[in-house]
Formats: C-alpha cells, structure tokens, sequence
C-alpha cells in the first residue's frame, strides 16, 4: 500500500511514540511513551484522535515530512520553527496539508520536542499493546529504532477532516528558563543525612547535558550520605534516584524497570513535561508536595483528554 507520507529528513531523534507501555515490565521492557505528555495529548485532540493514538515525537526539529495525500495533522511542543512548503505556521494548532507539500521543522533555541499527529494514529506495528520507540530495548522495526531518511508513513484516517483547531492561549506553556518540581518523599527518603534532605530542597540544580530519554540528570551540590546502594526496588517516572557520585536522576519515559540507588522519592508527573522540554543549564528546585495533591491534579488532566483505558502509561492535568 502507498504511505499517506515519507520522512525525507528525520533530524537527530525523530521517534514514534504513544502514552508507553504498562505490561511490558514483567518482560523486562522500558514503558517508553512520548516525554511531553501535555504536548501529546494535545496534538491527539486537535484532530479528533483516541488519547493513545501512535504520533511522532521530534528532538530538536531538523524533520523534512513529504505528504503524498491532501489531510490535516497537528503540530504541538517547543523547540523548534515550522514551515509548510517555506511559509512560516504556527504550532498547537491543526495544518492542511496537500499531496506533495512538504513539512519542515526547524532548530528552536529553547524547548526541546515536538509532536505530529495525523487522523487516526500512525498505523504501525506495536507490542504489549504500544507503539512506544525504546531504542535500547532492542525490538524489531520502529518499536526499537528511530525513523530513519526515507521512512515510510501511514496513518489509519488519511481522509478524516476537521476543522482548524487551536490549542488556546492560556493553556499553552511557555519554554521553561527554570523550573520548580514538585516531590514527594519516598520511603528510602531516611536513607540520607538531614544536611543532604535539606540541601535536596535548598539547592538549585541545573540540567545536565547528559540527561537524555531515559532520564534527566541534575548537576549541583553532591549529595553524600546515606548507603549508595541497596536493594533493587521498582522505578516510576518521576523517580529521583541518587547515584554513587552523590548527583539525583530524574527518571523519565525510557527508565529501567527497578534501581538500587537510594531513593529521595518521586516528582510530579505533570512537572516532567516541563523538564521534558528543559535544554541543558535550565535552573532546577525541588519543594515538597503530598500525594493527594499530585492525585487530584491527574485525575483533572484524565477527565480533561478522557483517558481511561488506553495502554499507555498514567498522565497527568492540561
């Protein structure tokens, strides 16, 4: 069957992704899932999609997209400038596009990632019911690579119409200078000295360049005391892990399955959509917060994109 699109430039990190994969862990599997989960979503409403509907994830911009089919996509996130056959467009909003027009995005200089979603879902091949990429994990086709130059696309509603959407003003957020995120402290939380669970919060942390899909790590004042390693226990995203060198990770969409560094606890899920998009240097704080509150929050954003039941993994409020 002819693709509805044909990646011609895919940029340095260009991946299809969807809300991750929650029974994939007993496999030893990351549950993956797009690192902007606001953006996501977004874009996924903006065309009338399923929540979990498949969609491309773009790193840093740099993706030419030939379509081969008159429809309408959407463009959310930060990081980069569109055009649509050199004129200039907008993003968190819908596109018509025409066979034979080309996508290209740019490099931004603030934010991180973008999302296309196309009517439908992309129609590609999935395990443990998701479409999530997880390029260490090793499965076969795109569920283990990035797109590549001259990939293929199609999605399931290539004829779908709607109309021109936007995301509104106000519920746009800006490209993060800095960032405040929300924690809740975890059971291995005595494991550290009062001096370091004060520094934790007392610190500003920066984002380091190392920090990737897996997770991001923070730079700042070494956190020293208490055991360096103890038993393997599970990870979620959110999870703040503390490593042999005294610096925290935040664990985003591609962490391990379980960490046997101490644990301080877990941030806000709904706060890694800001740090998703945070470019190395970005200044970052922790403040307390409980769990009924982060609970609340992502029942607000479950009602607001009418997630229930969809594979991928818990997200949070718009």
């Amino acid at each position: 069957m002819s693709p509805h699109g044909v990646v011609e430039r895919p940029g340095p990190f260009c991946t299809i992704q969807d809300l991750g994969r929650r029974t994939g862990r007993r496999a030893g599997l990351a549950p993956g899932g797009a690192m902007d989960q606001r953006a996501y979503l977004w874009a996924n409403r903006l065309v009338g999609n399923d929540p979990g509907a498949a969609a491309l994830e773009v790193t840093l911009g740099g993706l030419g997209l030939r379509f081969s089919a008159d429809t309408v996509v959407a463009l959310t996130g930060t990081g980069c400038t569109a055009t649509l056959d050199g004129v200039a467009t907008g993003a968190w909003r819908t596109l018509r596009v025409q066979s034979g027009q080309v996508l290209r995005l740019g490099y931004g200089s603030v934010g991180m990632r973008s999302y296309i979603a196309f009517p439908g879902g992309l129609d590609v091949a999935t395990a443990f019911r998701s479409a999530s990429a997880v390029v260490r994990d090793g499965l076969p086709g795109l569920l283990g690579r990035c797109v590549r130059p001259g990939e293929p696309l199609r999605w399931h509603e290539p004829d779908h119409r709607c109309p021109v959407r936007r995301v509104p003003d106000e519920l746009i957020p800006p490209p993060p200078d800095s960032l405040t995120l929300p924690l809740v402290a975890g059971y291995e939380w005595g494991e550290f000295s009062r001096a370091d669970r004060r520094r934790a919060f007392d610190a500003t942390w920066t984002v380091d360049p190392a920090s990737d899909r897996t997770a991001t790590r923070l730079a700042g004042p070494s956190l020293n005391t208490g055991p360096r390693v103890l038993d393997s226990t599970p990870l979620v995203d959110g999870t703040v892990q503390v490593t042999g060198d005294g610096f925290p990770l935040v664990f985003m969409r591609d962490r391990p399955t379980i960490g046997g560094y101490a644990k301080l606890g877990s941030v806000d899920p709904i706060a890694l959509d800001a740090l998703a998009q945070a470019r190395p240097g970005t200044p970052v704080r922790f403040v307390r917060t409980e769990p009924d509150v982060l609970r609340r929050a992502l029942a607000r954003r479950e009602s607001f994109f009418r997630i229930t039941s969809c594979p991928g993994t818990p997200v949070s409020a718009p």
